[in-house]
């Protein structure tokens, strides 16, 4: 059985993983949406789900399947996404999530990964515990289906460690001539939080180290509050979806038609009020960023961390805003699988000390 170092990055809105395969980094990242799946229906309805880039899983034992990311989303009005629950990280979810990203990455019937994965600063800080606990759901040997019980895939799970978030994105972008005097800073913008790492060298300095509920889809509710406000009109979350992923492709996609009582409301006023949404949530998260970091002067904001990194999928949309105040930031190629990058190469480290100890096939 061959092994793979992987990094799992089990974020309340995306999903990601990130393994090594023949010497080639490969990526995949979903929406965080489990629902539970009756595969008669969809295959009445057309849904293929033995399909490459439609996600359902169902563990060999088991009678209930769960479709996984889009296909959730699609299929089902309430899905699991364990916001607000501190222990989905150690949770049967988060196995489905890993199993589903890496056998859609893994072509192998069999194998093992050799896993690194990241928890929030504050609560890897707190809640020693649930380190453990991840390690106790995860590991093991995964017999489990992805197509409808057509095949059947093994997988052998490790668990390495378990890290800040943060430090997997200094791993794989940090400045690696840097002192142990040094310090670097992460701001990690997801979907629903923001989170503050900073290391001195390699070491977690805990004071600057947190996180607050802001991100992407507190714009997308702020844009949805002053679009019903201003025309007496919902827009769905779908809509309000569509708007925000414009706004952020810098011209690559088109707004959708919208219309109120039959009149369109124009690309332009779109425009305008997913910026002013993505504007005000920017602004708090550079006073969130400054106050954590204790640096007020508005033109010493991290001033003393190099680098400072900006990641996560909020990078498409405040990263202009927080380059204002922050003028050394840089956002690396990758933002969405910075940390599980990060993860990867550390996996693959720990898997290379592994197999010269032990013999492991990798």
């Amino acid at each position: 059985m061959k092994w793979y170092p992987y990094g799992h990055d089990f974020g309340n809105a995306e999903m990601g993983g990130v393994t090594v395969i023949n010497g080639r980094t490969v990526s995949l990242s979903v929406p965080t949406a489990f629902a539970k799946a009756d595969i008669s229906a969809m295959n009445s309805l057309g849904v293929k789900v033995d399909q490459s880039n439609t996600h359902t899983i169902r563990f060999y034992g088991e009678e209930l399947a769960y479709s996984v990311g889009e296909l959730a989303l699609q299929q089902s009005i309430e899905v699991y996404h364990g916001r607000g629950d501190i222990q989905r990280y150690a949770s049967r979810y988060s196995l489905r999530g890993l199993l589903t990203i890496a056998s859609s990455l893994i072509p192998d019937p069999e194998f093992g990964l050799h896993v690194v994965t990241g928890l929030p600063a504050e609560t890897y800080i707190k809640n020693l515990s649930l380190r453990n606990n991840i390690k106790a759901a995860l590991d093991g040997k995964h017999v489990f289906t992805t197509d409808n019980g057509k095949t059947w895939r093994s997988v052998t799970i490790e668990v390495a460690t378990v890290v800040m978030e943060g430090a997997g994105a200094l791993i794989a972008y940090g400045d690696k001539s840097a002192s142990k005097t040094t310090e670097s800073a992460v701001i990690d913008i997801g979907g629903r939080t923001t989170d503050l790492y900073v290391a001195r060298g390699q070491v977690p300095v805990a004071e600057y180290c947190k996180g607050k509920p802001l991100g992407v889809e507190t714009a997308t509710q702020m844009l949805i509050d002053t679009f019903e406000n201003k025309y007496e009109r919902p827009l769905s979350l779908l809509e309000a979806r569509e708007i925000m992923y414009a706004y952020a492709s810098n011209g690559e996609h088109n707004y959708p038609d919208i219309s109120v009582y039959g009149k369109a409301v124009g690309s332009l006023e779109l425009d305008r009020l997913a910026k002013e949404a993505v504007n005000q949530v920017g602004s708090e998260i550079v006073s969130f960023v400054a106050m954590v970091w204790r640096q007020s002067d508005r033109d010493a904001v991290a001033a003393s961390f190099k680098p400072v990194l900006s990641i996560g999928g909020g990078v498409y949309y405040f990263y202009r805003v927080l380059k204002q105040r922050i003028p050394h930031l840089s956002r690396p190629d990758d933002p969405i699988h910075a940390n599980a990058l990060g993860y990867c190469t550390l996996a693959g480290r720990l898997l290379i000390r592994k197999v010269q100890a032990n013999g492991v096939k990798a």
